[in-house]
């Protein structure tokens, strides 16, 4: 093979990986918002957005006092505002409780948010997972998918990173 055919072969492999990756990332858009929507359509408690789920639940599910940093840097989220709203709301409807520790204020799972995780969880395993089992029978390895997303998960992490710092846009 000469150059140029090396060339054109590397510069083929590239639009194919390019296609492939506007898919990946239209299939992660669409999976992420079907999540969503799963989450805040089927939460028996009306006014709840989807974050304020993911927080309730994450809360419940590691059954422990956590910081609203720390929920913010589980679900990757960047804006505080966000995630500090999200709080006072479930503090105001009590499904969570909060405690100030020194300077630090830690959110806590109430009876009510560990109710609704265990009704979301028997949701969960009424419609999600018979699909999934056929996933796991049809060769679906979940283990491995969910690695690869984590995989994936920083390696945009660290691509936004990056090019936030080359453009100047870091906080």
């Amino acid at each position: 093979m000469n150059a140029r055919s090396t060339a054109a072969e590397r510069n083929g492999n590239s639009e194919s990986l390019s296609e492939e990756l506007s898919q990946l990332e239209m299939s992660l858009t669409v999976l992420w918002n079907s999540a969503k929507r799963w989450l805040s359509k089927r939460s028996s408690v009306n006014g709840l957005s989807d974050l304020d789920v993911f927080l309730m639940h994450l809360l419940a599910y590691r059954n422990t006092a956590l910081r609203a940093s720390d929920l913010a840097f589980a679900l990757a989220i960047d804006d505080m505002h966000l995630v500090s709203y999200s709080l006072k709301k479930l503090a105001k409807m009590g499904l969570i409780s909060s405690a100030k520790s020194g300077k630090e204020v830690l959110y806590r799972a109430e009876r009510g948010a560990i109710q609704h995780r265990n009704a979301f969880l028997d949701d969960r395993a009424r419609y999600v997972e018979p699909a999934i089992k056929d996933l796991i029978a049809s060769g679906t390895d979940i283990r491995a998918l969910t690695a690869a997303l984590r995989v994936l998960s920083g390696v945009y992490e660290q691509a936004a990173r990056a090019a936030a710092y080359e453009k100047g846009d870091v906080d």
